[in-house]
């Protein structure tokens, strides 16, 4: 029987938590999904801050020029999508 309901030999209804449990399932994805996107974003612009406290000589060193700070921090996170 396809439907959520069912009804056994005493004729008590019982009531599949299936469709409830899958429900519950795709929001906690959903939320995990968000939550590790969040912390991503955190974490890339605590990287951001440090190295633009870093002299234009520092960030020359490490191959970062000044005016690409921005894409060398947060494009990284667009290229793995």
């Amino acid at each position: 029987m396809n439907s959520a309901v069912s009804y056994s030999n005493s004729r008590a209804a019982t009531v599949s938590t299936a469709p409830l449990r899958a429900s519950i399932r795709l929001v906690g994805l959903r939320l995990r999904t968000w939550i590790e996107a969040y912390a991503a974003a955190g974490a890339e612009a605590a990287l951001y801050q440090q190295l633009s406290r870093l002299s234009d000589a520092e960030l020359e060193r490490r191959g970062i020029p000044r005016g690409e700070l921005h894409r060398c921090v947060f494009g990284t996170g667009d290229a793995a999508k």
